[in-house]
């Protein structure tokens, strides 16, 4: 019995090796792609709703990028602030703001989507970059960086971002999981259909929106706009992913009860997935679960648990060194002493989220 369990956990290991180096250590140590800047116009669309105060740090930023041709596609939201006015102002002085005001109607009530199709039938040039308000960019080069993937073939990019840091333990894991998501977005868009969980900004070009109708296909689901219009028309020949630095974004980090609201509405989206990216995500989570009984059950027996112990220390080093080279790339490097915690944490969360989402599935 206990030479079958440590038959059972080598073979777990070596499914795990499987992931780890078959996909995740490229993923991890590619260093982002240096490419020639495009001179090509593009029109940046920035989405606002009552973020005034947001749009008072990123417009000037925005507005000395080093780029020899763009203009900004400012998207008012029926905003009750005094964010319009901001915008209005700002386009008397910028002859390259364009003031897109969306009004409420029955129809479409507060939805962002329909406001950003107006921005993108608004916007006169053919390459896009969408972007929201409450970001931050930190990079005069942000907009030469993610626009410098576009080629004939790639018209589609996957830009990343980074949560801001805060004290706190649950920033940590906030972080933590963040770094788990976009490891396996890596790892998994390069070989299968490009997807994201979690995609804060996007550019592309317009005829790849009309290609698909636009957002017509999930117009009425409030939330992740960018991840299924990218589940409509991404593949891996259409699709870059800018990993530079100075692309990344700062998204304000979300507490607790966000979170767990964002949570299950990605499991709804993971179940959306098309292709066999769904299936690899979730068989992953699996071997990992299966790893960690297996490996309690084979130490139990005492018999090989000197095996055992190496087994389950070799993968903890080995994926100890893909994480932390991931969370680099992302500006976190204050995770690694709270790895070995957080990776178990994280393993036992995935699992009893896909058995919730068995019994009760998440609403759209």
């Amino acid at each position: 019995m206990a030479l079958l369990l440590l038959y059972i956990l080598a073979g777990l290991f070596f499914c795990l090796l499987v992931y780890y180096l078959g996909f995740f250590w490229s993923a991890a140590f590619n260093k982002p792609q240096e490419n020639n800047a495009k001179r090509i116009p593009v029109s940046v669309i920035v989405y606002a709703k009552n973020n005034s105060e947001e749009l008072r740090y990123l417009l000037p930023v925005l507005l000395n990028q080093n780029y020899h041709q763009y203009e900004l596609v400012l998207v008012n939201n029926a905003s009750t602030d005094d964010t319009l006015d901001l915008i209005k102002e700002y386009a008397l002085m910028y002859p390259n703001i364009r003031v897109v005001d969306v009004v409420n109607n029955e129809a479409f009530w507060g939805n962002k989507k329909y406001a950003l199709t107006l921005a993108v039938k608004a916007s006169k040039n053919e390459y896009l970059v969408c972007i929201d308000a409450d970001k931050k960019i930190h990079s005069y080069n942000w907009l030469l960086q993610l626009t410098s993937h576009f080629t004939l073939h790639k018209t589609i990019v996957l830009g990343s971002f980074f949560y801001s840091k805060q004290k706190g333990i649950f920033n940590k894991w906030l972080r933590f999981f963040h770094t788990m998501q976009q490891l396996q977005v890596l790892a998994y868009s390069k070989n299968s259909t490009p997807y994201s969980l979690n995609l804060q900004q996007i550019a592309f070009k317009k005829e790849e929106f009309y290609n698909v109708n636009g957002f017509i296909s999930h117009l009425q689901k409030p939330l992740f706009t960018n991840e299924y219009f990218i589940k409509d028309v991404a593949t891996v020949k259409n699709t870059a992913i800018c990993e530079h630095p100075e692309a990344l974004i700062e998204t304000e980090a979300i507490n607790k009860n966000d979170y767990k609201i964002l949570k299950k509405q990605q499991v709804k989206l993971l179940t959306d997935l098309k292709g066999s990216t769904s299936f690899k995500i979730k068989f992953f989570n699996l071997i990992q679960f299966l790893f960690i009984i297996a490996a309690i059950v084979s130490f139990t027996t005492l018999t090989y648990w000197y095996i055992t112990l190496a087994i389950v220390l070799l993968r903890k080093i080995l994926f100890w060194i893909i994480f932390n080279k991931a969370a680099k790339k992302l500006t976190y490097t204050d995770l690694t002493l709270h790895f070995i915690l957080f990776d178990l944490f994280y393993i036992f969360m995935q699992v009893q989220l896909f058995l919730s989402n068995i019994f009760s599935k998440p609403k759209p």
